[in-house]
């Protein structure tokens, strides 16, 4: 009975979940929603901020080292604490830079306003 039983609600969710399927599909195509718009008067990689006039160009780095085996960069620890391979040694060691540049530009009846941030 107990068996029947399952057999028997797994069938109707499964019924359930195919019929809810079906009537969520849209009758008619979407038409496709633009998020991003290409700014071309200050040249390529330039984006509008939405709701503005304002474009927009980000760049960046990212440059990440990691080490294993080793306390040291570049070179096995061969002595020292590194080498003691104990509690005090680290196993792996690792470092890393972010650079991020932020360049916004807006046509103004006073002529073009540019703002440029560039962090290291």
């Amino acid at each position: 009975m107990k068996m029947a039983k399952s057999l028997f609600l797994g069938s109707a969710a499964a019924l359930i979940a195919l019929g809810g399927g079906q009537a969520a599909d849209l009758p008619i195509k979407a038409k496709a929603v633009e998020y991003v718009k290409i700014c071309s008067l200050y040249g390529a990689g330039f984006y509008y901020i939405p709701g503005s006039d304002t474009c927009i160009k980000l760049g960046g780095y990212l440059r990440a080292e990691t080490t294993f085996g080793t306390s040291y960069h570049f070179d096995a620890a061969n002595s020292g604490v590194g080498g003691a391979r104990n509690r005090l040694s680290d196993y792996y060691s690792s470092r890393s830079r972010l650079g991020l540049s932020i360049d916004t530009r807006t046509a103004t009846e006073y002529g073009l306003v540019r703002t440029y941030f560039d962090g290291a």
